[in-house]
């Protein structure tokens, strides 16, 4: 059935305002942040509770009409784009904090709680202040806790703190047929089963139903901070330093690294006075007993001397250490002063391997007539190559997506894996039987059927369907000329 006839049904669920159909309003919601893949939704839903997420997704499966999941946006893989005139079910109206115990370190919360907005409820509280939900997504002011577990966001200080599955306790889900499953551990204990369905579905998504409250692990905050900056003029030095704090068992709070363009354009943004000859900057940070910093921060600071840094600053300077990483996490917001549009690309590599990978990624570039730019989480090996194109030009939009093929295919090759933290969406779906093989993809395709028989919920996202098919790389229009 058409959704324009099941609309009058859709407005007596929702409360006024609850659903958007005007093409004007929809525009906003034609793509997530990776702009490349767009569709408008034939609507947008804004359920408030639990009931009435039941309540639509029961009427739009009546009708065999798509349901796709969407919290704020911020996505990074097109993996909350309505096609096939699907319908978009967002949950940043839900958006209460249920429950803070801070005894047992839990809080609950509706999907639609943005991330930094439980931290600064915590901190409210007579004692709170000690502690904060630990993803930090660069998005984390805008995007929401739901949304975080069915992406297993990660964020800066995921070398040291983990991806989101790992401060996930508990979830409820409405699945596709409208039942609502509820697993973990609601009430904060910690529950041993034979299966981690919280695990399962963080990660998912939004392929196996939609998640509409959460219990989450409240952790505590470190008390004491280092931050080391070191300058290189040689790309593979700072590399190889990074894999050498790791290796000789340091474990830093997060290691960020920029090349020399990114360096040059955060200086541009910030001014902190980084010398034009830098080629790449290596952001570390190391939290935990206050006694015990000063001998680790002077341990990392030498072994970046060592690897031929031409510039070592440390600080346990709060102000200090408050800029720094405000510039960081500005760094892809500054790219809007060197190009019209970027396209952030996200793989996981082994340490070792990331110089390789840097060169390799550099000469792709070069292939495809590309600037490419870099910051990422060099910890953790999860490099994010920045791909600057202007969308108003077809051909550039098509080097685009044949080059990040390349260099995804590229990161597999060398031991690495499809994704770091933004997950596969459409962006990465036709690779996905590139990293796995055929008989791990059928049991992957066997768990999302478990849930969603009828492949109504998030169809031809991170698993390939045969019941929605998208393309958006076109053969025949990537050679680089």
């Amino acid at each position: 059935m058409p959704v324009a006839d099941i609309l009058p049904e859709l407005r007596k669920i929702l409360p006024a305002g609850g659903v958007l159909t005007d093409p004007a309003e929809l525009f906003v919601y034609e793509s997530d942040g990776f702009t490349i893949a767009k569709a408008r939704p034939a609507a947008v839903v804004f359920p408030t509770s639990t009931d009435e997420v039941v309540a639509v997704v029961k009427l739009l499966a009546a009708n065999d009409v798509q349901i796709v999941p969407r919290g704020s946006g911020t996505g990074l893989a097109g993996g909350c784009v309505a096609f096939e005139n699907g319908v978009i079910v967002a949950t940043t109206r839900m958006n209460r904090i249920l429950s803070i115990d801070l005894e047992n370190r839990v809080a609950h919360v509706e999907a639609g709680v943005r991330n930094t907005q439980l931290s600064e409820a915590a901190a409210l509280l007579p004692g709170g202040s000690a502690f904060h939900f630990a993803p930090d997504p660069s998005s984390q002011r805008a995007s929401t806790i739901g949304g975080n577990a069915a992406t297993n966001a990660g964020g800066i200080h995921t070398l040291k703190d983990f991806v989101s599955s790992n401060h996930v306790l508990g979830l409820e889900m409405v699945l596709a047929d409208g039942q609502v499953l509820q697993t973990g551990a609601p009430g904060g204990a910690y529950e041993p089963t034979a299966f981690d369905l919280p695990g399962l579905i963080c990660g998912s998504e939004g392929t196996f139903g939609i998640i509409t409250r959460l219990w989450v692990r409240l952790a505590p905050k470190a008390s004491g901070f280092r931050t080391i900056v070191g300058i290189f003029g040689d790309t593979a030095d700072a590399c190889e330093a990074v894999s050498e704090v790791i290796a000789v068992g340091m474990l830093p709070a997060a290691m960020e690294m920029l090349d020399g363009r990114m360096v040059k354009v955060i200086e541009d943004a910030f001014h902190f006075g980084f010398p034009p000859e830098a080629q790449a900057l290596v952001l570390t940070e190391i939290d935990g007993i206050e006694p015990l910093l000063d001998g680790q921060m002077n341990d990392v600071a030498g072994i970046f001397r060592r690897h031929c840094a031409l510039s070592v600053e440390v600080s346990a300077d709060a102000a200090t250490r408050a800029k720094l990483w405000k510039a960081r996490k500005s760094a892809f917001g500054a790219i809007g002063r060197i190009s019209n549009s970027y396209c952030t690309q996200d793989a996981c590599v082994p340490r070792s391997m990331l110089a390789a990978v840097l060169a390799r990624i550099g000469e792709i570039g070069r292939e495809y007539g590309l600037d490419i730019t870099n910051v990422f989480h060099a910890g953790d090996g999860n490099v994010h190559p920045i791909f600057l194109y202007d969308d108003k030009d077809e051909s550039q939009v098509q080097n685009t997506l044949a080059a990040a093929e390349k260099v995804l295919q590229y990161c597999i090759d060398v031991g690495g894996t499809l994704t770091g933290e933004h997950g596969v969406g459409v962006e990465k779906l036709h690779l996905m039987p590139y990293l796995f093989d055929q008989a791990t993809m059928r049991q992957f395709q066997s768990v999302k059927i478990a849930f969603d028989p009828g492949e109504r919920i998030n169809a031809g996202k991170l698993i390939p369907s045969e019941k929605i098919k998208v393309t958006l790389l076109k053969p025949g229009r990537h050679v680089p000329q």
